[in-house]
């Protein structure tokens, strides 16, 4: 059966999301890193 929802993936909404998020995001600051120094920092959390 095809999925009722398009372009997204409902299993990866559950449980699953947040480890996708912190994956994803990890890889958008290793490629930003590098445009941002020495000025600026990148930073996932801070807390």
């Amino acid at each position: 059966m095809p999925s009722p929802f398009p372009g997204m993936d409902p299993y990866l909404e559950g449980y699953l999301w947040a480890d996708v998020h912190h994956a994803l995001a990890s890889k958008i600051r290793q490629q930003l890193a590098p445009l941002l120094r020495p000025r600026y920092t990148a930073r996932l959390e801070v807390y």
